[in-house]
């Protein structure tokens, strides 16, 4: 099985500044034959409620930053699916078919530097562990409000590097290809001016606000 031909990208609505939807025009363009799935957050619960146990869909509920409910998506969704998912406010330098193989069922790499595994873009075949074990995690970390004001380690980076790691030391040979970091430079990180058109308010950015609330809702019946 091998990583499926589309691509999946989300943002809180619709309405994508002009430089966004460049950038995504431009993506497509280099990469035709690849299917292009975009999610707002209403999408997003329709998914979740379509797809997952309702336990999903009520720890998506309880997240108050759209940084970690595009985190929580970005899982969900390619373990449900496969593909590739990439934050809107990235893009790729390249052609997915310059760097990725017919026989490649997950893609890992570095960040630069090489701190966290990258999951601002993410290359999988559905259904994969290293998916499974990061929901698990995420999921735990947000029904017991383990780091209410830190969004990196409740759905981010921390826990998507630390699920690859666990998996890898309980079985080395689950499938995946390690690359250079940032995808051999495949993959373009936050394009010029991508966050200013999308982020105007700065009081808005997730790294801001996580200082300010807490991140997770209690539960309802609590």
């Amino acid at each position: 099985m091998a990583i499926p031909k589309q691509i999946f990208q989300t943002f809180k609505s619709e309405k994508l500044p002009w430089l966004t939807r460049f950038y995504i025009r431009r993506m497509l363009k280099r990469n035709p034959g690849y299917a292009y799935h975009f999610y707002d957050d209403e999408k997003i619960v329709r998914f979740l409620a379509e797809e997952y146990p309702a336990e999903y869909l009520q720890a998506y509920n309880r997240l108050t930053i759209g940084a970690a409910k595009a985190d929580f998506f970005r899982y969900a969704v390619l373990y449900k699916k496969g593909g590739i998912y990439i934050d809107i406010d990235s893009g790729v330098r390249t052609r997915f078919k310059d760097f990725i193989k017919e026989d490649d069922v997950a893609l890992v790499t570095d960040e630069v530097p090489p701190t966290y595994y990258v999951q601002w873009a993410l290359f999988y075949e559905a259904g994969h562990p290293f998916l499974a074990r990061t929901m698990e995690m995420m999921l735990d970390n947000i029904n017991t409000h383990r780091f209410p004001h830190n969004v990196h380690k409740t759905t981010g980076p921390s826990v998507y590097t630390l699920a690859v790691k666990e998996c890898l030391e309980q079985n080395p040979d689950i499938p995946h290809r390690f690359m250079e970091p940032d995808y051999g430079g495949h993959m373009q990180f936050k394009y010029k001016m991508g966050k200013f058109f999308l982020y105007k308010n700065k009081s808005e950015h997730w790294k801001r606000k996580q200082e300010l609330t807490d991140i997770i809702k209690p539960e309802e019946n609590s």
